[in-house]
């Protein structure tokens, strides 16, 4: 038996404000680093030979350092207070209800008018927000939206632009990421602010059910790029100082295993999370896994086992019951061969475009049934995750907790 997937975020340890907590020494290491910001200072790429063509890899031992020069003065810390959760305080002795507790995290700056990217569990239920960038300058910041299911919120800060100039981050395509290509991680963990680490892409797709956050949507760029606490929002930088990806999580109990989103994903999210809006998430009602010819022929061959098509594809595992899945007529041990004209060929594929159909519109779910592999096109309408979610709560009856 498997010892079962534990997945971490990467906000700092919180702190509550009412204790005798010494923070001396983590206010002078925060002041030397702001003290000495010289690794992100602006920089000039050159444009000469040393660029190789199509990749951007600047040659020498300083392309780390030029990577982060350019994109080091859009990162900012961000610190959040927040009451207490309950189960903070029903298990730690350090905490009491209404507590005001301090976390940490980051994020960049995606445009010069303030909107700034970051984790949604780095701002979620925030009472107060303050930013610091990289040249030791604060201001307050306010959410402007969060979805909880691709972990990703924007928030907003508003600075006099004659006064101070934010930069904002310079963007890469995370489609373009192969397994080995050189990623650094910028972040501010456990109150070193703007702490730089180096790694590869150890795989550019992983499903969230692969990393272990089977309620998350969409994919993750696995990197062993040390990640810790307080890194989650900030940015995964290629060779070339363009963000590729917003650091998350890592995977508990071992190392150099930590996951960022993909840039491009993030970036249709802050575009709806901008204007106050959560973005829509397709609900189907399909658990599925990956499946190839290989393994289908290894299962065939048990006489008591259910026959499958020899092909790629997602295999549907099960089904829940009176699920936009259920009603168009998917059953289990289907196999999920194409959505809306995508191929489909395992597990990543199936989750990634079944998110992004649009809910309540037809969708075309082409699948594989029986030995014979007989393809079978269902006519699907998918709700919206949130909606539903928001219906239950209406639905449920209102608890009213009496205190002695």
């Amino acid at each position: 038996c498997s010892a079962p997937l534990l997945i971490s975020t990467l906000t700092s340890h919180p702190i509550p404000t009412n204790t005798n907590i010494d923070r001396q020494r983590l206010s002078e290491s925060k002041n030397k680093n702001v003290l000495n910001p010289s690794i992100f200072q602006p920089f000039q790429q050159p444009q000469s030979a040393d660029m190789v063509e199509g990749a951007g890899l600047i040659q020498g031992s300083q392309f780390v350092r030029n990577a982060v020069r350019s994109v080091g003065q859009s990162v900012v810390r961000i610190d959040c207070d927040r009451e207490a959760p309950p189960m903070m305080t029903m298990f730690s002795d350090n905490f009491r209800e209404s507590d005001i507790v301090k976390v940490s995290g980051t994020g960049i700056i995606i445009s010069s008018d303030g909107f700034i990217l970051t984790n949604a569990h780095v701002v979620e239920h925030a009472a107060k927000l303050t930013i610091t960038l990289s040249n030791g300058r604060s201001f307050k910041a306010r959410v402007v939206a969060l979805d909880e299911f691709t972990d990703l919120a924007v928030i907003k800060t508003d600075v006099d632009s004659s006064t101070c100039k934010l930069v904002k981050a310079p963007l890469g395509d995370s489609s373009t990421l192969h397994a080995g290509d050189w990623v650094i991680a910028v972040g501010c963990p456990a109150g070193l602010d703007f702490t730089v680490t180096l790694g590869i892409v150890s795989c550019p797709k992983r499903s969230a059910s692969e990393v272990g956050a089977s309620h998350m949507k969409g994919n993750y760029i696995q990197t062993d790029a040390a990640l810790n606490s307080g890194n989650s929002g900030g940015p995964l930088v290629n060779d070339a100082g363009q963000v590729v990806g917003i650091n998350t999580m890592v995977r508990s109990n071992t190392e150099a295993i930590g996951f960022a989103i993909p840039i491009n994903r993030a970036y249709q999210i802050y575009e709806v999370l901008k204007t106050g809006m959560k973005p829509t998430h397709a609900f189907f009602g399909v658990d599925v896994t990956s499946i190839t010819p290989d393994n289908a022929k290894i299962h065939n061959e048990d006489p008591n086992a259910y026959r499958l098509p020899e092909v790629h594809g997602a295999l549907v595992l099960r089904v829940v019951p009176g699920s936009p899945a259920d009603v168009s007529g998917v059953r289990r041990n289907d196999i999920i061969v194409e959505v809306n004209n995508a191929p489909i060929r395992n597990s990543d594929d199936a989750d990634f475009n079944l998110d992004q159909c649009r809910p309540g519109k037809a969708s075309c779910v082409k699948v594989a049934r029986g030995e014979s592999g007989k393809i079978i096109t269902l006519e699907t309408f998918p709700k919206d995750l949130y909606a539903m979610i928001e219906e239950k709560k209406r639905m449920q009856p209102s608890v009213v907790v009496i205190k002695p």
